[in-house]
């Protein structure tokens, strides 16, 4: 299916509203809010832009709620996300973190965060901090988000190129990470060919972002938070997934008009 670019954004608007009428309190206008106000500021200390990808690296696979229930653990065991400490580590304290009931006890994940710290150091140490280093790369390709994540992929451990996206919205940048729940809508709307969390689908799928942006421009981030929404329920954002993966509420959805998938059944 082409969807031209206004269908595009009708379709991001009658989700967005949906998800409104099924919030929870006020999760979701307070999630959306939240992101539209989320900029991304080099000044920012090194522990902020270290903070964020040790909690990207241990979040992936697993719900947030988990996450930041340990997560003041996890910072005691990263010395408060200074990189300079963290970068001194050696085997003894990675066998100390995993004898912590505390914290996440994943030896490959522990282990490449504290690589990670010193290959941020290495690099705040050479551009000024870590903030810089991001700015200056930018600056250097174009502006090119795509390009910045396939280089923090490659530089960092745990960090593919999914996740590199994901610590990219998540320090202020304006991208969308395509998760699974993002991939099946898109692929039921007829956005994509296939749901597969491929290459070729993350990168068409933040073209298809790109064009229901509409104007005034709305984030990208936003577009994204708004179909993790609609396929996975985000995280206790709104009361139920309307396109989930087994048991989709398609006689509730206003978006059937646009879904191959629904056709397809009916």
């Amino acid at each position: 299916m082409n969807h031209d670019d206004e269908t595009a954004r009708t379709i991001f608007s009658l989700a967005f509203m949906k998800l409104r009428e099924l919030s929870i309190k006020d999760n979701f206008d307070n999630e959306i809010l939240e992101r539209r106000r989320r900029v991304f500021d080099e000044s920012r200390p090194d522990s902020f832009f270290y903070e964020i990808l040790v909690r990207d690296i241990f979040n992936a696979g697993m719900k947030a709620s988990v996450l930041t229930s340990k997560l003041p653990s996890i910072k005691e065991a990263f010395a408060n996300f200074d990189i300079r400490q963290v970068s001194s580590y050696d085997d003894s304290n990675l066998s100390t973190m995993l004898k912590n009931p505390r914290i996440i006890k994943n030896k490959r994940k522990l282990y490449d965060c504290i690589l990670n710290a010193k290959t941020m150091k290495e690099l705040s140490d050479e551009y000024g901090s870590f903030g810089k280093y991001l700015s200056k790369y930018l600056i250097r390709h174009s502006d090119n988000l795509q390009d910045l994540a396939f280089e923090l992929a490659h530089r960092f451990g745990s960090v593919g190129y999914t996740l590199a996206l994901n610590y990219l919205k998540d320090v202020g940048m304006d991208t969308i990470k395509p998760d699974v729940h993002v991939l099946r809508v898109f692929y039921r709307l007829g956005f994509l060919d296939s749901e597969k969390s491929s290459l070729q689908n993350i990168q068409k799928t933040i073209r298809v972002a790109e064009r229901m942006k509409g104007f005034p421009y709305e984030k990208l981030s936003v577009i994204d938070a708004v179909f993790w929404m609609y396929g996975g329920a985000g995280d206790g954002h709104v009361k139920k997934a309307m396109c989930n993966k087994n048991s989709p509420f398609c006689g509730e959805c206003q978006l059937t008009a646009y879904c191959s998938y629904f056709r397809a059944k009916n």
